[in-house]
């Protein structure tokens, strides 16, 4: 979690004031200083996001083909997650779970 958003929820579980949180971090806005706390709460794991309507659209139950197959999608991979064509990734699982794990290329 980002050092800054550490600091905006323990100046607001102690109760400062909106005034000086703002003053103490550079914000302008009592709208900025709201946005910047849910955003903190979001990424500490404190709230769940709102998901918008494609978010919510990509949440779909993916099948195994006949093959062994399981396609994900360019919107998925590339937009949300970030991959790239080329990327490698090492497959493990832990009880229900699988895991991705990106491989680094070597220098």
């Amino acid at each position: 979690m980002r050092e800054e958003a550490k600091k905006l929820i323990q100046m607001v579980r102690k109760g400062l004031p909106d005034k000086e949180i703002m003053e103490k971090l550079g914000i302008q806005t009592r709208t900025s200083l709201k946005k910047m706390y849910y955003d903190a709460l979001v990424e500490a794991g404190k709230i769940k996001d709102i998901l918008t309507e494609p978010e919510v659209k990509m949440k779909r139950t993916l099948k195994v083909t006949k093959r062994g197959n399981m396609l994900l999608s360019k919107r998925l991979l590339i937009d949300k997650f970030g991959f790239k064509e080329g990327d490698k990734f090492m497959v493990s699982k832990r009880k229900d779970r699988i895991i991705l794990r990106k491989v680094e290329e070597e220098a």
